[in-house]
């Protein structure tokens, strides 16, 4: 893991978008970069379902992501860590490192389905140094988001 440094969520704010929508901006943050986060721009639900893992809001009933959770669970498969890869015409690639009954494999997914199943599992968060050219000042996002 010499390529990847750990993270955590910092925070999950809201945004506007280029079209003036609401969008969830998911905030990393790790000790190599100081003051600074890896903002990774995500859908709204994405944004309430990572928060929900956090233990920051409730709902009645499972979310998607809870029921990944409890079938994972179930089977008796486990998540070792995620891993935030790269970017590609702006879009970040996420892998799901998992391990069922010793059999180990990865899966691709979104960096938001990868951060909320993470949250919900307490599984290691790493980004890929490479990416640290993309972190801001997490001023920048100092607002009265989604929190």
């Amino acid at each position: 893991m010499d390529d990847y440094v750990r993270a955590e969520v910092v925070d999950v704010v809201e945004a506007l978008d280029a079209y003036g929508h609401a969008v969830g901006v998911v905030l990393l943050g790790s000790d190599e970069w100081d003051d600074k986060v890896l903002p990774i721009y995500i859908g709204m639900q994405e944004a309430f379902s990572i928060l929900k893992g956090l233990g920051r809001v409730d709902f009645e009933r499972p979310l998607t992501h809870d029921l990944m959770v409890n079938v994972l669970e179930e089977l008796g498969i486990t998540i070792e860590k995620i891993t935030v890869d790269t970017i590609i015409n702006n879009v970040y690639i996420a892998t799901i490192h998992v391990d069922n009954k010793g059999r180990k494999f990865t899966v691709d997914a979104r960096p938001s389905d990868a951060i909320a199943l993470a949250v919900r599992l307490e599984a290691p968060i790493y980004v890929s140094r490479k990416l640290a050219k993309y972190v801001e000042d997490l001023e920048k996002f100092k607002t009265s988001g989604p929190q």
